[in-house]
């Protein structure tokens, strides 16, 4: 038979109440005796049974979380952030892919709707989104991340993508650079249709007609990106300089330009956005749009708990964070 609350109880010399409020989170413990507690229970190898945790306090102790992609630098630090909110108050992440897909989307919202106390969702098929959730009349909260979401009754987390993509662009153009083409992501999503907003608006602004560019339609992986290079060799006159909807694509371009000996940025320029870590480490670095991805998942996070907890409905809140170009060498 395993370690009990009881064991724990007599080992740390504290009541079985104690212990239990220990591990429901309660207020009614100080931190010193919460600490005291958890000690004592690694010491014996106790593992509290979450079910039946959840059933007394009719919560199910995971939070779940929709993101279009389940791989890349990106989404991986909105998961950090989002975990290190969830860890402090006790929860689990449940995580699914929409792969870029309505119909998945619906499916990973219809599978995780009724195991979580709340949901953390990223899409780039809003509408369809909101529609499934309407349709389901979900009782748990729900929180989008990087979505743009206008009158919605959802609270909501979104990076200026529109702001950073004109910023990255009016950079190409202050260099000098005077045909500045576009890869594109995938063509349904609300990222690339703010950047490419971003991008033509800065060209306009300059006097450029954004509608004389070369496009070149990619799908956020690196793959595309370097099938992108490819069809850039091809262009007569080649570019002087592009931008990429995102690094995986700048990254993927930028190899298949220096195979073939043009040079970066001689030759033709290349900016990203969100600037991954491994952007710093290309050759040459990647001149990038930085996003906060960590403090987005964070925040979105701590607003999830905030509604999970709170006894009466609130008003949502719709907030844009902030995104900042960091020049490197590409550029």
């Amino acid at each position: 038979m395993g370690i009990t609350i009881r064991d724990v109880a007599e080992a740390a010399d504290v009541s079985a109440t104690t212990v239990s409020r220990v591990y429901n989170h309660s207020d009614l413990v100080n931190a010193k005796t919460k600490e005291h507690v958890r000690r004592v229970a690694d010491q014996l190898g106790y593992r509290p049974n979450a079910m039946a945790r959840s059933l007394s306090r009719g919560r199910t102790q995971a939070v779940g979380i929709i993101v279009p992609a389940p791989h890349g630098e990106f989404f991986s630090e909105i998961i950090r952030g989002i975990d290190d909110v969830a860890h402090g108050d006790g929860y689990y992440l449940l995580i699914s892919s929409a792969h870029y897909s309505v119909s998945e989307s619906e499916a990973a919202l219809d599978a995780l709707r009724d195991r979580v106390d709340g949901l953390l969702v990223m899409t780039t098929h809003v509408e369809a989104q909101r529609k499934v959730l309407a349709e389901t009349e979900i009782d748990s909260p729900v929180v989008f991340m990087n979505s743009a979401m206008g009158e919605s009754r959802y609270d909501a987390f979104e990076i200026d993508n529109r702001g950073g993509a004109y910023v990255a662009t009016q950079h190409l153009l202050d260099r000098g650079y005077e045909r500045i083409g576009i890869i594109l992501g995938p063509p349904d999503s609300h990222d690339v249709r703010e950047r490419l907003d971003g991008y033509r608006a800065a060209l306009s602004d300059a006097g450029v007609d954004p509608d004389a560019q070369p496009v070149i339609q990619g799908d956020f992986t690196q793959d595309s990106g370097y099938a992108a290079g490819q069809k850039i060799l091809n262009l007569d006159p080649l570019p002087d300089a592009f931008f990429a909807c995102n690094d995986y694509m700048a990254i993927g371009a930028m190899a298949a330009l220096q195979e073939a000996g043009v040079h970066v940025p001689g030759d033709c320029a290349i900016a990203g956005f969100d600037d991954i870590p491994s952007a710093r480490y290309t050759t040459p670095s990647l001149t990038s749009v930085q996003v906060p991805t960590y403090d987005l998942g964070r925040q979105a996070a701590q607003r999830l708990f905030e509604l999970i907890r709170a006894e009466e409905s609130t008003e949502p809140g719709h907030h844009t964070l902030p995104s900042t170009l960091v020049v490197r060498s590409s550029t």
